[in-house]
């Protein structure tokens, strides 16, 4: 039984092995025991927590479906209620490079939400309020507005992207609209930010997706952190 070994009620559910590896290296998180995996027969990853904390801390895999299904088991096994997540989303207006986002609500252009909540377009992210009163008091820069959710990311194609805008989305990602739907339906809270990667606002442009300085990394890390302390 390890349930009791994380985790109070939260967990941060970040995407890049890079930041995970050093953490690690850091010691600043620690895995709960080596026989704890979750994932799929492609590959699993061990449940940790911060040092001296009982926050948790998981390396998802990427897209809807498979981040929201460990949503669903680190709450069946943890009993975790509050998910912070954060990870990089393309730009679809002119933002800067690392620009901090709080989604307030995303389009559902992926197949996982379905199975959770009524359909619609947009689904609500209530968590972005309370993030921004945080964010507030720790004086982080955001901007809020619409997230576009799709797992299809070589087909952002330009007459999509312009119906997004119009309706004021400002980045796209591949998981927010699927989390948000699990965690409605479990009863659960999410917490999400983003920071501008690559730019989708005129020709594609990579910017910084896939090279975003690890101090940056471990500076969002430590603000999910702040994050998990104060809710």
């Amino acid at each position: 039984d390890w349930s009791s070994d994380v985790c109070s009620s939260d967990l941060i559910l970040l995407f890049s092995s890079q930041l995970m590896n050093v953490l690690m290296e850091k010691e600043l998180i620690e895995p709960l025991d080596e026989r704890l995996m979750f994932g799929s027969a492609a590959g699993k990853n061990p449940v940790c927590r911060i040092k001296n904390t009982k926050i948790g801390v998981f390396l998802s895999g990427i897209g809807a479906m498979m981040s929201a299904g460990m949503i669903e088991e680190l709450h069946a096994v943890f009993g975790c209620k509050k998910f912070i997540v954060f990870g990089s989303c393309g730009a679809l207006i002119d933002l800067p490079s690392g620009k901090l986002i709080l989604p307030s609500e995303a389009y559902r252009d992926e197949g996982m939400s379905y199975h959770y909540a009524k359909p619609s377009d947009y689904i609500a992210l209530p968590g972005s309020k309370q993030l921004a009163h945080l964010f507030d008091e720790l004086k982080a820069d955001y901007v809020t507005g619409k997230t576009w959710t799709t797992e299809a990311f070589y087909r952002e194609t330009i007459n999509n992207r312009e119906k997004r805008i119009k309706e004021g989305c400002i980045c796209v990602e591949m998981e927010c609209s699927a989390l948000q739907a699990v965690c409605d339906f479990r009863g659960l809270e999410l917490f999400v930010f983003l920071y501008a990667a690559d730019s989708l606002n005129s020709e594609w442009s990579r910017r910084i997706l896939g090279n975003l300085e690890m101090d940056h990394r471990i500076a969002y890390f430590y603000l999910a952190e702040e994050i998990a302390k104060r809710i």
